[in-house]
């Protein structure tokens, strides 16, 4: 019995020595605001067709432009938009007790979306991902009111390739499989007006990918600004018959008068 009490105890000091000689990985929040760090943001083939069969439509705002889509057999163009990357945010450990050099988050502070439906709009701005809960985040307005840094997109991490030098980062990464949150699906059914029928080839829908690309190199800064969508609230119901009541006076009226 004393033989084992005494094995047990020195297999616990033995794992606690271990636990403290260990190196935790240390948090470093880069700005990279005036370096290259770029992300992409391509729709699939299949987005792609769910939008243009709803009639919806998107385009760049803020500090996000077009980028190069792939161009499809009857010449039209997949959409695709720089995001540039304002910030980033690793973990970087001591091998063999953690990885090297992880990603925990990164934002696109000051690019924005906007996808249009005739008179309807929903604004995607701000973009945020979330490593560890693999959610793309955004700033999302829809019907005159802005959810701050809502959940957008679930996403498989892929191809990660990252280093440090010195305070310099280098990564390659590629999300996959962006599929809308519930909460996502049912702000832009609501923000676009889309009927049930509309609504049923987005669930579980593969967007397309983000591309997200960093190195040393110098650019232009940026503006980290964060995007502030205009919040204009949609005419109510009641209003909208109102105006309509006075379209019809009027046109009878100029009738009366003919």
């Amino acid at each position: 019995m004393k033989a084992t009490t005494w094995t047990q105890s020195l297999t616990g000091a033995v794992a606690l020595a271990a636990s403290l000689s260990a190196p935790s990985a240390q948090a470093l929040t880069l700005d990279t605001t005036w370096v290259q760090a770029n992300s992409v943001f391509a729709l699939s083939m299949e987005a792609y067709d769910a939008m243009a069969a709803a009639g919806v439509t998107m385009s760049a705002l803020g500090n996000a432009t077009n980028a190069k889509g792939t161009v499809l057999a009857d010449g039209s163009v997949l959409s695709a938009f720089n995001l540039p990357v304002t910030k980033v945010d690793v973990s970087v450990g001591f091998w063999p007790f953690a990885n090297l050099v992880t990603p925990e988050w990164g934002e696109a502070s000051g690019s924005a979306l906007l996808i249009s439906r005739g008179t309807r709009n929903v604004t995607l701005a701000n973009f945020f991902i979330d490593y560890d809960t693999s959610l793309v985040m955004a700033d999302i307005t829809a019907n005159g009111v802005t959810q701050k840094r809502a959940s957008l997109y679930s996403f498989d991490a892929t191809d990660l390739k990252i280093g440090l030098n010195g305070l310099t980062l280098n990564m390659h990464q590629k999300l996959t499989n962006l599929t809308f949150t519930d909460s996502a699906l049912a702000t832009f059914a609501s923000g676009l007006n889309l009927s049930r029928v509309l609504q049923a080839p987005l669930v579980g829908l593969d967007f397309g990918t983000i591309t997200i690309d960093i190195n040393g190199a110098l650019r232009t800064p940026i503006s980290s600004a964060p995007y502030v969508a205009a919040a204009i609230p949609e005419a109510s119901p009641a209003a909208m018959l109102g105006l309509g009541l006075i379209g019809i006076a009027l046109v009878s009226r100029r009738k009366l008068s003919a």
